[in-house]
């Protein structure tokens, strides 16, 4: 007989399951992103920075008193739970003002701190 076959194997290492861990990591990073979904308060704050920054004579006329207000009152948020979508008129060109609905800019909110406009 060979000698290499009646030596004694070792065992073999069987490769544990892990597919539960990452099911329970991503099922707390869905709740997290629950939890942390921003709201038109939010998004309101974040608008008037972002207009105050892009240089346009209406931040420059209006407080914060009035232009959060405001924002908040022409902000159409779309929640999906996890995260949220905003939708406010283009004041730049002016387009929306007049009645063009397909003159918004859209924006997705994450963790009530990230807005990114799509």
């Amino acid at each position: 007989m060979n000698p290499r076959y009646s030596m004694p194997q070792p065992e073999r290492r069987v490769r544990k399951r892990t597919g539960w861990k990452w099911a329970i990591a991503l099922l707390l990073i869905l709740i997290v992103m629950a939890v942390l979904n921003p709201g038109k308060e939010e998004f309101s704050a974040y608008a008037v920075k972002d207009l105050k920054g892009t240089g346009t004579d209406l931040a420059g006329g209006i407080t914060d008193m009035v232009a959060r207000p405001l924002v908040e009152s022409f902000t159409i948020r779309d929640n999906y739970i996890i995260f949220s979508t905003f939708s406010v008129p283009d004041v730049e060109n002016g387009r929306s003002l007049i009645g063009d609905r397909s003159a918004n800019r859209t924006y997705l909110g994450l963790f009530k701190i990230l807005f990114i406009q799509l």
